[in-house]
């Protein structure tokens, strides 16, 4: 838990990616790269002019699709009152312009002198695997996603998860200080 907060911190510091072995974009303008030697992020980033992202991870050896999360810069309303790290916040989540569901965010991670903010999904929440159209409304503001083809995404992420060949050599991992 602690080494992916380590992670995210510095993927969130760099406007580039920290390993360069696996960084593939779809065609579908899916992101997927290394987070260690065995471990994948597939991210998206919004529509519009917004630098806030959806992200969902793939570790081995299970190489499922997990921990749905959203990368959120804070507003720069002068009335605005951050939530702190490792609470929990309510918020509006739609998939494909139908019902809005109230969902349970954890704030993961909270980065002051970046304004960054790391949301998990949390509880239930609407299946995100054939939806085309992803939607949050949170303290945060209102940010929209379109995750079309997310599933192929998944298969392609799964591939490279199933290969078992490390994401990055296994000693660059120790000195990075990534438990491998």
């Amino acid at each position: 838990m602690r080494l992916l907060k380590i992670f995210l911190i510095k993927l969130l510091f760099t406007s580039h990616i920290l390993f360069s072995e696996v960084e593939v974009t779809t065609i579908d303008a899916w992101r997927i790269v290394n987070a260690g030697a065995h471990a994948l992020i597939v991210n998206k980033f919004a529509e519009g002019d917004s630098m806030n992202g959806f992200y969902f991870e793939m570790s081995r050896p299970h190489c499922l699709c997990e921990t749905p999360s959203f990368i959120i810069y804070s507003p720069d309303n002068e009335d605005f009152v951050r939530p702190d790290e490792d609470t929990e916040i309510t918020a509006w989540l739609r998939t494909d312009l139908k019902k809005w569901h109230e969902v349970t965010l954890n704030v993961y991670l909270a980065l002051e002198e970046r304004n960054q903010n790391v949301l998990r999904l949390r509880g239930s929440f609407p299946s995100l695997r054939n939806a085309k159209i992803l939607e949050l409304d949170s303290v945060y503001g209102k940010d929209k996603w379109i995750i079309k083809n997310i599933n192929h995404s998944m298969n392609q992420a799964t591939k490279l998860c199933e290969s078992f060949i490390p994401y990055i050599e296994e000693e660059e991992a120790k000195e990075t200080g990534k438990e491998v």
